[in-house]
């Protein structure tokens, strides 16, 4: 069974009616104890996007089948439906796989948000059914209305009002086999039977619709390009360029590549001595943040459509509609992978052919994406009833940074790292715990990634006891010592220096600077004498004979 084979997912969970003794052995599990399982599956994809939970097949892609007699089976079943409130609605099929006995339960998403009698409640997110907090609970159940107008039966349909040629593309590439009606009806619930007639949903009207603006009257892509980094107005109105996309779903996502991708900028770099073209914004980045706003759109918003924004430093994807269910800005920009579908039948649609990555993943994704280029990461708004996602064209680093962050390209840093790195290049070559936290971590994260920089030979503590950290490069170990420069012209003139010579960079406190020269002091590079203001320090031996390595290795 290919859909086995593929492990568990959002819509897919594997339950064996085995379990692993302590000794490693295989022993059956009791009825409640498969019951318990069932249930949570059941009731965490009821109340995301529905799915599929097949009993007796293991996560291994092996197939251990049932061991229940019909008595028993039936118990299982009248248990299930009991085991939640509200009580869940689901449908259960036999099949035979490999001479074994498999149970396939199907269940769609609720209006309800279900509860186990526990108390507890389930929310499936990738391959996993994340427990709910009673706040989490109770922003679920304010939002449930959200996921229904997709589920809108269409009285005026019928299956006439499909593309056949893109419904059939769809199931081929599924390897399903039967009808396609019966497999819109059923794992999909893209129409549904009224009086025994089939009727459409606004899914599927959405998605395979032969003519979508017959049912909704903003359904596509507005692409908008401005001259400029501004929208002007009146006499400053600057549109240079407007292009309307009206498409069922599955045909909108090509035309859209074609349209877009063909009118953004490229850009050529100079990279070891070969010229090398660069797309100016990542196509995975830019094309994942228009398929999420396709499919995550509030669709009742009937006046608006998505929007895309170019403008000459950047794009920005307009969604209709705020962020769906218990979806926060904050959690989606520290790039946790959170998901919550308002169209999940939309949604399932597009995972399954491929257009989507695994769901809570997408935008962790683009920040992925964005870094890899040197990009800066993409920000999220909310503005009224849209949503909006900003990609900029702009690198986080300048060329002179680049260049000089080349020295540490094969130690696999990661963004903040980096970051911290070029903090220290204009801050004397030196940074705090307090500094890397504002990069937007918390202590023990920075504490963490430090250390791994420490390990790796890349900064050494330059405090004990402050959790300041300098700089040692790998270029030149015996580099200046941070903050040396900035009294060098006093020494060289004068043989000491006072605080008054100081001449650290703007971006450098004056408090930072004096600590920085008291801790050199200390270290032993310099001799202080006198008191106050007025003190001097003179060079010792140390800091002489390191200069003169410094000054050998230049030659």
């Amino acid at each position: 069974m290919q859909l086995a084979q593929q492990g568990g997912g959002q819509f897919l969970d594997l339950v064996s009616c085995y379990r692993k003794s302590p000794t490693g052995k295989m022993q059956k599990r009791t009825r409640r104890e498969v019951g318990q399982a069932l249930a949570v599956s059941l009731s965490a994809m009821a109340n995301a996007d529905g799915g599929t939970v097949l009993l007796g097949a293991e996560m291994d892609g092996e197939f251990s089948g049932i061991f229940f007699e019909d008595r028993e089976r039936h118990f299982l079943i009248h248990a299930l439906e009991s085991s939640a409130v509200p009580p869940l609605k689901f449908q259960v099929t036999p099949e035979e796989v490999e001479g074994k006995t498999l149970l396939r339960f199907t269940v769609f998403p609720s209006p309800a948000v279900h509860l186990l009698k526990n108390g507890k409640c389930f929310l499936r997110v990738g391959s996993q059914n994340i427990s709910l907090s009673r706040e989490r609970m109770s922003v679920l159940k304010e939002s449930r209305w959200e996921t229904w107008h997709e589920r809108e039966v269409l009285p005026k349909s019928s299956l006439t009002d499909l593309d056949e040629t893109l419904v059939e593309e769809f199931i081929h590439q599924q390897n399903i086999s039967g009808e396609a009606e019966k497999i819109l009806y059923r794992p999909y619930g893209l129409i549904e039977y009224r009086q025994g007639q089939p009727l459409l949903t606004r899914a599927a009207a959405y998605l395979f619709g032969k003519d979508p603006l017959r049912w909704h009257p903003r359904p596509g892509i507005d692409f908008v390009r401005f001259e400029g980094t501004e929208k002007g107005k009146g006499s400053e109105y600057n549109v240079v360029e407007r292009v309307r996309m009206e498409a069922p779903i599955l045909r909108l996502i090509g035309e859209m590549e074609r349209v877009i991708g063909g009118r953004l900028q490229e850009r050529v770099l100079l990279r070891d001595l070969f010229f090398r073209e660069k797309f100016a914004y990542p196509f995975f980045a830019w094309r994942e943040a228009l398929i999420n706003a396709i499919a995550h759109r509030d669709y009742s918003l009937e006046g608006s459509a998505v929007e895309v924004r170019l403008f000459d430093d950047r794009i920005e994807v307009w969604s209709p509609g705020k962020l769906p269910g218990v979806l926060r800005i904050q959690q989606l920009l520290r790039q946790q992978r959170v998901h919550y579908s308002r169209n999940p039948l939309i949604t399932r649609v597009l995972t399954d052919g491929g257009f989507m990555r695994a769901l809570g993943e997408g935008l962790p994704m683009i920040f992925q994406e964005m870094e890899r280029n040197g990009l800066n990461p993409p920000q999220l708004q909310e503005e009224g009833n849209f949503c909006r996602l900003i990609i900029r064209n702009t690198p986080i680093f300048d060329e002179s940074t680049l260049a000089w962050l080349h020295q540490f390209s094969g130690q696999d840093l990661n963004a903040r790292q980096k970051r911290i790195l070029t903090y220290a290049q204009a801050h004397g070559m030196i940074f705090s715990s307090s500094d890397y936290q504002k990069l937007g971590v918390d202590r023990d994260t920075a504490y963490t990634e430090i250390k791994d920089l420490v390990k790796r030979g890349i900064v050494e503590p330059f405090k004990k006891h402050g959790r300041v950290y300098r700089v040692l490069g790998f270029e030149d170990r015996t580099a200046s010592l941070p903050g040396l420069n900035w009294v060098m012209p006093a020494i060289e003139k004068k043989g000491f220096f006072t605080f008054r010579d100081l001449q650290q960079p703007q971006s450098v406190s004056r408090g930072k600077a004096l600590d920085m020269m008291r801790e050199l002091a200390r270290q032993g590079y310099f001799t202080p004498s006198g008191k106050g203001r007025a003190t001097r320090y003179y060079p010792t031996e140390k800091l002489n004979s390191l200069l003169k390595k410094d000054k050998e290795n230049e030659g």
